[in-house]
């Protein structure tokens, strides 16, 4: 009975065991494992020659995702047909049916996207692995840094420069790698030549450009290997997206007999969009009515407002004709004609302020360069309103101003003259008996303070650029580590040193580029036709500008390429 029993307890063990061993589940209770999984072994070796096998190895340190780590999987050069995949626990084994070619470098990549089975974590760093099939191994190496909120996973091909212009949208890439959490890749195995070398963020993983789709970025330099230079450092990108989509009219509703809300694909350049791209127009009664203004709406859902001095408000077949709308890229809409429904409803919204605010946090005015934005619910006349507004200090002492339209709606009154530093102003905007275009009067005198800053309210940045010998001029560039979205940027002087004053406190990142074409602005370049980006250079540190605590001494420099 003691031998029965000392058996049950054996089986019971072993049931228990396999049971932990079969079920994969993450044990309850406890911290969450946040554990990247990591490649910890890997056949053949890194750097292998005269390999002849057909397949390859690797181990990870905790179990993984199978599908994840088949589509995080490149092989350089590419394979005509599929692998085949052998998973036993943690180790995979991928077994080539394609016959390798002889003397050919391969390199394998496994990229970011690889996660764990149970808490989705991801690989922090991609792996790479390159094996000869010849006496030699390509040991060309191209290093760098993708500079972006969200670099993991971009793609960075590279392209044997034959001679020809290389079609990324239609050809894949002869070498493969892909970004981690850091924004850092390495392209390795890589053979002697010249090479272009792109970052794209591969939107359908098809190892192709597409453009409209795909973010991109272009290196900045001719990018060539050789026995005596086989490691490139510092090819680095920006991304930005290439966008030659035109804008156009998605939908236009009617909100009364006098406004028609107008929304489009994208957002456009409001300053160069007037209500003369636009008209209602009936054909069965021949009839046109043209717009008087125009202004934004809801920015966030590209939303903006038609505003008519005629009412519409017969029920017939009525179109909104637009032309010629710009985007903030340059492209221009063609001619629409989009239906719309009236709606026989009368406008009783008198118009008012939404907001008056200055150009600094908390909505205070900048004392040396002073200027008010002014936002209404509706419509108003640039011309009509400027007699209406009354800018004085707490003296009562008017204070002279010129205005500005920035649309119909939102106007900006820039002060002629410097204010005094942490004091109080008022604004007065009296639209007693002011008729708007639907008729609506008004009787109200609306009066806003405001406060000017003071110098002891910013902070500062000041240094040095080195390390820049050709002629281009160089630009200094400090923008938000946050989301305060600010951006100052100033060309170097003669000495080649940079000061930004009056920046507003908080936490930022110093970078600076080689304007060639000195048009002041960074270029990214272009994959086709191809054009060199500008080289730029990102200072290592993270700068907190403490307010009436400026730091100087900043020796910025853009290296050795």
């Amino acid at each position: 009975m003691a031998k029965n029993s000392k058996l049950i307890f054996l089986v019971a063990a072993c049931v228990v065991l396999f049971a932990g061993c079969a079920n994969q589940m993450a044990p309850n209770g406890g911290e969450v494992d946040k554990v990247p999984p990591q490649i910890i072994e890997f056949f053949p070796a890194n750097g292998t020659i005269n390999y002849s096998e057909n397949y390859f190895e690797v181990t990870f340190s905790k179990y993984v995702d199978k599908r994840s780590v088949i589509d995080a999987m490149f092989i350089s050069p590419s394979m005509q047909y599929p692998l085949k995949y052998d998973w036993g626990g943690k180790t995979l084994t991928v077994y080539f049916k394609d016959t390798l070619k002889q003397n050919t470098t391969y390199t394998i990549t496994i990229g970011t996207d690889v996660k764990d089975l149970h808490n989705g974590n991801k690989m922090a760093e991609s792996f790479s692995l390159a094996f000869s099939t010849g006496a030699k191994i390509d040991k060309g190496k191209i290093l760098g840094k993708v500079y972006d909120q969200n670099p993991e996973g971009v793609m960075v091909f590279a392209f044997r420069n034959n001679g020809n212009q290389v079609d990324a949208s239609k050809q894949k890439p002869d070498y493969i790698s892909q970004v981690g959490k850091n924004g850092k890749y390495m392209l390795q195995g890589v053979g002697d030549g010249s090479f272009y070398v792109f970052a794209i963020r591969d939107k359908y993983r098809d190892y192709k450009y597409q453009k409209n789709e795909d973010e991109y970025g272009v290196q900045s330099r001719k990018i060539e290997l050789n026995e005596s230079a086989y490691q490139l450092d510092n090819i680095d990108f920006f991304l930005t997206m290439e966008d030659t989509i035109a804008p156009k009219v998605t939908k236009v509703l009617m909100k009364d007999n006098n406004h028609l809300l107008v929304e489009l694909n994208k957002a456009i350049d409001t300053t160069r969009v007037s209500a003369e791209n636009f008209y209602a127009f009936d054909s069965t009664i021949n009839k046109k009515i043209l717009p008087k203004y125009f202004y934004k709406g809801d920015a966030r859902v590209n939303q903006y407002y038609l505003c008519f001095t005629d009412s519409i408000n017969q029920k017939v077949s009525w179109v909104m004709v637009s032309d010629k709308i710009p985007d903030t890229k340059g492209n221009f809409s063609v001619l629409e004609k989009t239906p719309f429904s009236v709606k026989n409803v009368k406008d009783t919204l008198k118009l008012m302020p939404k907001r008056i605010h200055g150009s600094l946090p908390d909505d205070k005015i900048d004392f040396e360069n002073p200027n008010i934005e002014i936002s209404f619910n509706n419509a108003v006349d640039t011309a009509v309103i400027k007699n209406r507004l009354s800018f004085q200090d707490a003296k009562g002492s008017i204070i002279g101003f010129n205005l500005e339209r920035l649309d119909d709606a939102l106007i900006k009154l820039n002060v002629k003259s410097k204010l005094k530093q942490s004091s109080e102003y008022v604004l007065k905007i009296d639209l007693k008996n002011f008729m708007d275009v639907s008729g609506n009067k008004i009787d109200s005198l609306f009066k806003q303070k405001l406060f000017t800053s003071n110098e002891l309210d910013f902070s500062g940045a000041s240094g040095n650029v080195s390390g820049s010998a050709d002629s281009a001029k160089v630009f200094v560039v400090l923008e938000s580590a946050d989301k305060n979205k600010q951006h100052y940027e100033q060309p170097v002087d003669k000495k080649k040193t940079f000061d930004f004053k009056k920046v507003i406190p908080g936490k930022y990142l110093l970078w600076g580029f080689k304007d060639k074409n000195n048009n002041g602005k960074y270029d990214h370049g272009y994959i086709k036709p191809f054009s060199y980006s500008e080289e730029f250079r990102y200072y290592p540190d993270t700068l907190n500008l403490r307010a009436r605590w400026p730091v100087g001494d900043i020796n910025f420099s853009f290296g050795k390429n």
